[in-house]
């Protein structure tokens, strides 16, 4: 089983990444590349080198992909249409693989067939996608390795051909955090069992890992998601249930479910000795092993991962004989303790 780190930021995101770091991962996803007139566009390519052979020095096995997308990531719809873009753009990739000598490629297409991020998108996305991958293994050859992240949850499974493309794969990193927001009450956002409470989105690791093998994706190569970064849901007035499962009673308030603190801050929120902390009430969910923080006052909730709940994702995938288990994003947890966390698990 094995540890990855999503690490945005190009090189500089990279520079990050300590000897310590390295010594206790097994791979990185340096997030992102993206697409512009068809071909891979990643203009840093002799700094990421530079980075690249300064953790390999400290760790020879360490691999490092290079991911391709994002959310809101455009391009790949229009460069799958024609067989002649798909083999532009993997001649694109093989460039950067060599060049950076990676060792491998991570698509990041959110989502084939799907437009809720604003990209160009097409039915015939499902098929493109399995051409695009096919391509993309072909030129990279068995020792090199090609993965993908998917959306946690059946939408995925929909718009993209798993028994075609799961052979080309080395593994599906699901990206099972993001899974509550804007669209939902105050909830876990990367729980790994359901809550069980009627009135919130109960989408979690488990269900995930369940829908994606039944889909026929083998547990050698599922790979689940940790968050070292929150979600914040404000105007969440207080009450018995410490936020759990309110609405957001500001319709105007449109970043209500969006992006909260990343763990650094996060720890000193919960840490009573900390001043960032006062006003703010650390709930453990033992039903769905995750964690959230409510502040009566201020009328917030943030849900988020924390040492223990990334140790037991840890645990999880040992036991369901998965083949790893993977986090975003790196520079989120400055302390480190999330990833000695897991690491140690």
């Amino acid at each position: 089983m094995f540890l990855c780190a999503y690490v945005s930021g190009d090189a500089r995101g990279m520079q990050a990444v300590t000897a310590e770091d390295a010594s206790r991962l097994d791979l990185i996803n340096i997030a992102f590349g993206t697409i512009r007139d068809g071909l891979l566009w990643y203009p840093r390519t002799a700094e990421t080198k530079t980075e690249i052979d300064r953790l390999r020095a400290v760790k020879p096995e360490l691999k490092i992909l290079l991911s391709v997308g994002g959310w809101g990531a455009g391009g790949f719809s229009a460069m799958a249409k024609t067989p002649e873009g798909i083999a532009a753009f993997t001649a694109s990739c093989m460039e950067a693989v060599r060049a950076m000598t990676l060792d491998g490629v991570d698509i990041d297409w959110e989502y084939p067939t799907i437009g809720s991020a604003g990209i160009d998108h097409d039915p015939a996305d499902r098929e493109n996608f399995t051409a695009l991958l096919a391509s993309l293994r072909e030129a990279l050859g068995p020792e090199k390795m090609l993965t993908i992240a998917a959306g946690a949850g059946k939408y995925m499974v929909d718009a993209i051909e798993l028994p075609k493309i799961v052979p080309l794969l080395n593994y599906v990193s699901l990206m099972t955090y993001d899974m509550a927001g804007a669209w939902t009450p105050a909830c876990h956002h990367t729980a790994l069992y359901p809550t069980g409470h009627p009135d919130v989105h109960n989408m979690c690791v488990d269900s995930t890992v369940k829908v994606f093998r039944e889909a026929g994706v083998p547990d050698e190569k599922l790979v689940i998601g940790a968050a070292f970064y929150s979600r914040r849901w404000t105007h969440i007035a207080a009450a018995d249930n410490l936020g759990f499962g309110e609405k957001c009673y500001d319709p105007e308030d449109k970043e209500s479910g969006f992006w909260g603190p990343g763990y650094g801050t996060i720890s000193k929120m919960t840490d009573p000795d900390a001043p960032e902390s006062k006003g703010w009430i650390t709930v453990r969910d033992d039903v769905a092993h995750a964690r959230w923080l409510y502040n009566p006052e201020k009328e917030e909730f943030l849900s988020y991962d924390d040492e223990e709940s990334v140790a037991e994702k840890v645990r999880y995938a040992r036991d369901n004989g998965l083949a790893g288990v993977m986090y975003w994003e790196h520079g989120s947890d400055p302390t480190r303790k999330l990833l000695k966390a897991m690491s140690e698990a």
